[in-house]
This record gives structure tokens, C-alpha cells and sequence, in this order.
């Protein structure tokens, strides 16, 4: 059965069909592949890893006894430790796909000088004892990231640039941050080149490089992407980064492309497979192939976050509810509040809305920017996409944004179009972080990142994608005030309780958990004209999140551009209205010292501004 080309004597046995792939136990390696009835497979073994010339040194031919179905599975004694590998399948050489690293796609966007090549490997990786943190949901700070375009800037200053091991290196700033959960674009092994050009454009406007940056696409989804390692390899890297990241209380979730037509049960099986053997804390998956109530019912998948477009009726059966552990995630929060922001009629209501939603079988995430829009500051910066060196004449991309350019397109230095634009992304961020939901911050967001209007730099491996560090010390009062919000939200259980708020005073104290007012204090203007509003939160209802009751605390919004004024509730007895933040005045974060309001029936809120006051 064995074409011994290196006088290597194998021993072939009786395999069994799972799992799939290649799978090295105590008494051999078991191997199993999906191949047509009729068709004759051999494993076929490399000498090296195959970096430059691959030197065949066995087929292996799987025996007919071995065969069930579409399966075909045998166990092989005397391979070595390490070894390349791929299939053939009839008179075709297959890739394994089930493969958990794959040979020869160690740079970026260059081309494999050979063939794709699996790699058989022994891991000798010392998790010390690591688990997945399985922390609350209503508990994450989630921040989305690109590993590459994350360091690989030269002013990210660390010593990996694009890899595992730079993201790494960013802990410290991640953790000073306040974020408790990554989220990172594909980083298994997806194709990256070759990409076609858009037939429509003539010769001369054929764009010289275009690679597939984000990694939306066919892909290797066992296996680390090998190009976002250093010097080590991916599967080694990644794993270094997920410890380093529990030891600091930070998650880690993967967001995965599933290609239509994908299996099933090839898809349960990867989810669980970088569940158990990297540890990794939550997955965001496309709706439109995933089998999101097989993920969503799965056992071993209970307590580990789910990201999707929707996940259906999820409330659980029975009186007791299980701790939450899907949410949806889609752009409907991020369109309702830059419509608000900018300052569109009939918002109010659906804003509102989208704050307090949090529903009891699932979550929900909320974001102002995504990888796939314009930036949070080019969102006030650009009115117009601007996609034209994606080399298709910027007819890619969503065509509106709901931005608004402050007055001017583009960058400028003109001090109240700067002092707009600046308020209105305190104002964005302030409606993160102060809704139910899961608030997720695209990286580089906290100090002004910008793309060049750029909304769909899916092609863009350069510094449009890459994120320019340096704006972290030129808008270093922006990254003050990001920080100072969401520890914010942190310490004040009452923006992020486990339950949606009920508008209802289910505590008995004369007060419910949260209420809107207007002019008139308990009457809201909900007009389709009205951009303004006072939310309070009665802090007493975090007792039923097992927290100390709080304060009140009370958000005006207003994005007119004309000032309004609110009517404050009456607190109970002893206790006063204080200013804590408003957008209007305070640039790089809370005030340090809380303001006595002289008026304790009203506040005056400013244009296109919002303020967040404490009741105690």
C-alpha cells in the first residue's frame, strides 16, 4: 500500500472516519478525507516543510476497508513527528481542508512560490492551566480589529509589526483602554491573492495590486493565518497572544466567513475545534450560511459569545433564564444615531429605542463605525465616499453614510469646522456607551482615526488600512475622553444591566428604571420635529443585577443646532442635580470636580451636545 520512497517502513490500520483531517494519537496518525465512492485516494508525505522544493517521499494508499460513505479513513504507524502532507484524490492533488496550518504563505499578499501544503505538526504549547474567561455579556467593551493594519504601521512602535505577537504587544494600552473583549477579522488562512480586476475598467485603469485585505473569501478555517506570525509559527503566536490576553481579563473573539455552500457540520466543527484548542472566547459568523440555531443550541458552545445578524426566537423556556450568550450584530444602531447626530427629523423615537434595547434571550451590539464604513471621524469629516483608489472608480461601497462634514469636505484647519467635528464624535461615543447593548469601538476610533473617506478599503493593504499611531498623541484629548467614558460605564451597573430597563417602578420607590422627559419634566417631545430629550436612570434597580444600588443619573440629548432646555425630575429628599460631563465644554474627559447646577428645575443643553448629570 505504501510507496516507500525513503525506505520508511508504515504500518497502515484500521482508522476511524472522526474527526476529520489528519490527527496524530498515541498509536499512530488517523487520517480521514471526504472523496468520491469510486474514486482511489493516497496521502501523499513531504521530507520538508516544503519552503522551497518539496521532496515526495511516500503515497499512501487508503484501503477500500477503510471507506464509509464519502469518507475514507485509515491510521498510519512510522510517520514522522512533522510532516508536509496534501491528498490525491484520482488524478487530482487536494489540499487538506480540515488542514491546521498550511506551507508557503508566510508573506502577505505575495504569491506562494508552490502549491498550498498542509502541515502535520506536534504541539507542545503549555497553557498553563488557561481557560476560556467566559465573562458577562453585558459585562464587554468589545474593539474590533485588523491584526495586520492594527501594528503594521511604522508609529505603532512595537517590534512584530502586523503579526499575533504586535497585537500582543498592544495589551497594555488595550487593557489602559478599558476594552474586555478583541474582536479580530478573518485571521485563519484565507486567500488573499490572486483577486481579478473589475472587467469594466480599461487597461490603463487597472489598479496594479489588488488583494483581498479583509479576508472575506475561500479559505483554510482550521488553520491560523501564517502570514500574522514573526518569527514563530501562527499556531504558536496566536495561542501566546490568547493567554497574554486572559491573564489581563481581555477575550478574544474570531469573526469567521463561511463561503456559501459551506457544510453544516463542517462549520459546528470548526467553531468547536478553535473553542478547544486555542481557547478562544466568541465567534461572529454570517447569517446567511451558518447554522445559527444548531451554533445557538450547541452544548459545547453554551458559554462561549456569539456574534451574528440575527439568531431568531432565543428566549429560553422555563423561569430561569440562562446567562446571555449571543447578540445580535448589525449596522441598525449604527444608522439610527448618526442620523441622530447629524441631526435628521423622526429619529428620536427609533434612537431610543435602539439605547434601551437588550432583549432576554440575546444582546445586541452597538457601534457608530465599522470596517466597512467610513470611520467615526471621517463620518463627521466626509459627506461623500471616497473609494477611488479601490481602482473602480468609486462606484464600490455604500453609497451614502449617514455623515455629515461639519461644514467643509475633508480635512481642514478651520478652528469651528475642527471644534464641530470633535464634539460630534464625543457626542457618537457618548451614545455607545451609554446604550444597554454591547458597545463595540472600531480600532483607532478613540483618537480620530481616518481612512481618507475611504468606506470600503477592502483592497487597501497600506496606510489607509494601516492605523497611524501618531494620532494618539495629536488627539490625545479624544483618547482621554473614550477612556473616561467607558470607565464610565464600568463603574455604573445601571448602563449595563443584564435585563432590559422596563419603563416600570417594579422597586416600589416612586421611581421606575428609566423614564424620558422634555420641557416638562416626565413628557417627553417625541414629535417627529423634536432632536432633544432627558433620559433618567434610577441607579436603586442595579440591586437586581447583584450590584450596590447608585445614584440617579440623567442624559440629555440634543442634536439640534439650536440650544433647548430640559426639565430635571424632582430627586428625593436631600439629594441635588451635578454635572458630571457635557460635550459642549469638556473635551478630554469628566470634569474633576462634579458642578452644583444653580438651576434644579432645568438645564439648558447646548447645540448639537450632550451632557450626562448625577442625582445624589
Amino acid at each position: 500500500m505504501a510507496k516507500e520512497m525513503d525506505k520508511q517502513a508504515y504500518n497502515i490500520k484500521t482508522g476511524h472516519p472522526f474527526p476529520m483531517g489528519v490527527t496524530r494519537e498515541t498509536d499512530g496518525v488517523n487520517i480521514s478525507v471526504q472523496a468520491p465512492e469510486t474514486a482511489e485516494v493516497k496521502l501523499l508525505v513531504y521530507e520538508n516543510r516544503g519552503y522551497t522544493k518539496r521532496k515526495l517521499i511516500a503515497e499512501l494508499l487508503f484501503p477500500e476497508t477503510g471507506r464509509t460513505g464519502k469518507l475514507i479513513c485509515m491510521k498510519v504507524e512510522g510517520l514522522p513527528q512533522e510532516f508536509a502532507y496534501n491528498f490525491q484524490i484520482g488524478g487530482r492533488i487536494v489540499t487538506d481542508s480540515y488542514a491546521r496550518y498550511i506551507l508557503g504563505r508566510e508573506q502577505f499578499g505575495k504569491p506562494a512560490k508552490q502549491e498550498n501544503c498542509a502541515l502535520c505538526y506536534r504541539d507542545a504549547f503549555d497553557w498553563e492551566g488557561d481557560r476560556p474567561l467566559a465573562l458577562a455579556m453585558e459585562d464587554t467593551i468589545l474593539y474590533r480589529l485588523h491584526v495586520r493594519g492594527f501594528t503594521k504601521h511604522a508609529s505603532s512602535e512595537v517590534k512584530a509589526r502586523g503579526t499575533f505577537a504586535g497585537v500582543k504587544e498592544k495589551i497594555p494600552y488595550l487593557r489602559e483602554l478599558g476594552i474586555t473583549m478583541l474582536e479580530l477579522l478573518p485571521a485563519y488562512e484565507f486567500d488573499e491573492l490572486p483577486m481579478s480586476h473589475p472587467q469594466s475598467l480599461p487597461e490603463e485603469q487597472q489598479p496594479s495590486a489588488r488583494i483581498n485585505y479583509w479576508g472575506y473569501g475561500n479559505a483554510f478555517y482550521f488553520a491560523p493565518k501564517a502570514s500574522y506570525s514573526e518569527k514563530k509559527e501562527a499556531y504558536t503566536e496566536l495561542k501566546e497572544l490568547v493567554k497574554e490576553l486572559h491573564r489581563n481579563g481581555i477575550e478574544l473573539c474570531m469573526e469567521f466567513y463561511f463561503v456559501p455552500g459551506t457544510r453544516k457540520d463542517f462549520i459546528l466543527e470548526c467553531l468547536r475545534y478553535w473553542v478547544m484548542e486555542y481557547h478562544i472566547d466568541g465567534f461572529h459568523v454570517n447569517a446567511d450560511v451558518a447554522p445559527m440555531q444548531l451554533i445557538a443550541e450547541d452544548p459545547l458552545l453554551s458559554s462561549t459569545k456569539l456574534f451574528g445578524t440575527w439568531w431568531g426566537d432565543t428566549e429560553p423556556a422555563g423561569h430561569e433564564r440562562e446567562k446571555k450568550h449571543l447578540a445580535e450584530f448589525h449596522d441598525g444602531f449604527m444608522v439610527d444615531a448618526r442620523r441622530f447626530i447629524k441631526g435628521d427629523e423622526d429619529l428620536l423615537q427609533s434612537l431610543l429605542h435602539r439605547m434601551n434595547l437588550n432583549p432576554c434571550g440575546h444582546s445586541v451590539v452597538n457601534y457608530i463605525a465599522n470596517h466597512d464604513s467610513l470611520t467615526l471621524h471621517d463620518s463627521v469629516t466626509y459627506e461623500k465616499k471616497h473609494n477611488e483608489k479601490n481602482g473602480e472608480n468609486n462606484r464600490d461601497g455604500n453609497p451614502y453614510n449617514y455623515s455629515w462634514n461639519c461644514g467643509e469636505e475633508g480635512e481642514t484647519r478651520r478652528k469651528k469646522v475642527v471644534e464641530r467635528r470633535e464634539k460630534q464624535v464625543r457626542n457618537a461615543l457618548m451614545l455607545v456607551f451609554l446604550s444597554q447593548g454591547v458597545p463595540m469601538l472600531l480600532a483607532g476610533d478613540e483618537f480620530g482615526r481616518t481612512k481618507g473617506g475611504n468606506s470600503n478599503a477592502w483592497c487597501q493593504d497600506n496606510e489607509i488600512s494601516w492605523i497611524n499611531w501618531k494620532l494618539s498623541q495629536s488627539r490625545a484629548a479624544l483618547l482621554a475622553f473614550t477612556k473616561a467614558l467607558i470607565a464610565f460605564r464600568r463603574e455604573h451597573r445601571i448602563f449595563h444591566m443584564p435585563e432590559q430597563l422596563k419603563y416600570m417602578d417594579y422597586g416600589k420607590n416612586g421611581y421606575p428604571d428609566v423614564s424620558y422627559h422634555g420641557s416638562r419634566a416626565w413628557y417627553p417631545d417625541l414629535d417627529a420635529y423634536s432632536r432633544h430629550v432627558g433620559i433618567m436612570y434610577c441607579g436603586e434597580y442595579a440591586k437586581y443585577a447583584q450590584a450596590e444600588p447608585e445614584s440617579f443619573y440623567y442624559v440629555a440629548l440634543n442634536s439640534h443646532w439650536e440650544e433647548h432646555t430640559l426639565a430635571l425630575p424632582n430627586l428625593p429628599k436631600g439629594k441635588s442635580w451635578y454635572e458630571l460631563v457635557s460635550t459642549e465644554t469638556c473635551k478630554d474627559g469628566f470634569l474633576q470636580e462634579k458642578r452644583l447646577l444653580d438651576n434644579q428645575k432645568e438645564y439648558p443643553v447646548s447645540p448639537r451636545s450632550c451632557a450626562i448629570l448625577v442625582g445624589m
